[in-house]
C-alpha cells in the first residue's frame, strides 16, 4: 500500500525581480563594485510648526526674506507701499497699523526722489522702474509676514556717496545671528564675522583679516546690517557702498532714528 503524505503547504513569494547587479547588503557594510545600495527607510515627516506663528523654515517665507535681503545686497531698492505712490506701507495685518517711509531720514531723502531731479536721460523711467521693484518685492514680503504693514526704502545724499536701505515691518523678528569663529585659532586681531551690540541696536559686521597683535583700521570694518526689533516693529538698516558702510555706530544711530519715526 502506497504511504500517503499530506500535500506541502505553498511556500512564500520570492523577492521581486531586482535589477541586474543586485544584492542585498548588510546593514552596516558598504555596498561593493557593481552593486546596488541597500534601501534607505523614508525620513520622518517634520514637524508642524504651532498654530499662529510664521516659521522661519517655511519655504515661502525664506524665499521672501532671501529676495529682499538679495536685493539690499546690490543696492536695489525694495519698498512695500501702496499703488498710490505716496509712500504708504503694504498690508495691515500686523500690530500698529500701516507704515510709511519717512520722507527724510537724518537728512538722506528717497533715492527714486533723487534720480528723478537729477536731471539726466531716461531720469524718469528709471525713477519709475525702482518703483515697480519696490512695490512687486513689497507685495512678496508683506506676504511673507503674514499681511503685516511693511516698507522698505532706499535713501541717499545728495550726491549718492552714502546710501542706505531701510527695511521695517510691522511684526517681531529673530535677532541677528553671526556663526562663532576662533579668532585665536585663525590667528586673527578679530573675527571675520562679529555681532556688536550698541544699547537696544544689534549690528553684524565683516572683518577683513587682521594679524593677530594688529589693530584693526576703520576700513577693515564693514557693516552689513544694523537692526532693533520688539513686540510689533522690527526695524533694519542696511548700508550700501560707502559713506557709513565702516561706521557701525553711526548705523545703529540711524536705527533708533527711523525706530522713533516708525513707532
Amino acid at each position: 500500500m502506497t504511504e500517503q503524505h499530506p500535500p506541502t503547504p505553498p511556500q512564500p513569494q520570492g523577492l521581486p525581480p531586482q535589477p541586474q547587479g543586485f544584492a542585498p547588503q548588510p546593514a552596516g557594510v558598504p555596498p561593493q563594485p557593481g552593486q546596488f545600495p541597500a534601501a534607505v527607510p523614508a525620513a520622518p515627516a517634520a514637524p508642524a510648526s504651532p498654530q499662529g506663528r510664521i516659521s522661519l523654515r517655511n519655504p515661502l517665507v525664506a524665499a521672501a526674506l532671501g529676495l529682499v535681503v538679495g536685493l539690499a545686497a546690490v543696492g536695489i531698492p525694495v519698498l512695500l507701499s501702496n499703488d498710490d505712490g505716496n509712500g504708504g506701507g503694504f498690508g495691515s495685518g500686523g500690530g500698529g497699523g500701516e507704515l510709511s517711509a519717512p520722507a527724510k531720514l537724518d537728512g538722506l531723502r528717497p533715492l527714486a526722489e533723487i534720480q528723478r531731479g537729477a536731471g539726466i536721460p531716461k531720469a524718469k523711467e528709471m525713477a519709475d522702474g525702482i518703483a515697480k521693484e519696490e512695490r512687486k518685492s513689497g507685495e512678496r514680503l508683506s506676504e511673507a509676514y503674514g499681511g503685516a504693514a511693511a516698507v522698505v526704502r532706499q535713501y541717499a545724499d545728495d550726491d549718492v556717496q552714502t546710501t542706505v536701505t531701510l527695511i521695517a515691518v510691522r511684526s517681531r523678528s529673530p535677532k541677528p545671528y553671526v556663526p562663532y569663529e576662533d579668532r585665536e585659532r585663525l590667528a586673527l586681531a578679530v573675527p571675520p564675522d562679529e555681532l556688536k551690540v550698541f544699547g537696544d541696536v544689534s549690528c553684524v559686521l565683516y572683518n577683513q583679516p587682521t594679524p593677530e597683535g594688529s589693530k584693526p583700521t576703520a576700513e577693515s570694518v564693514h557693516v552689513t546690517l544694523c537692526q532693533r526689533t520688539g513686540d510689533g516693529l522690527t526695524v533694519q538698516i542696511r548700508p550700501v557702498g560707502s559713506g557709513m558702510a565702516n561706521q557701525p555706530e553711526k548705523v545703529a544711530a540711524l536705527v533708533e532714528k527711523a525706530w522713533s519715526q516708525l513707532s
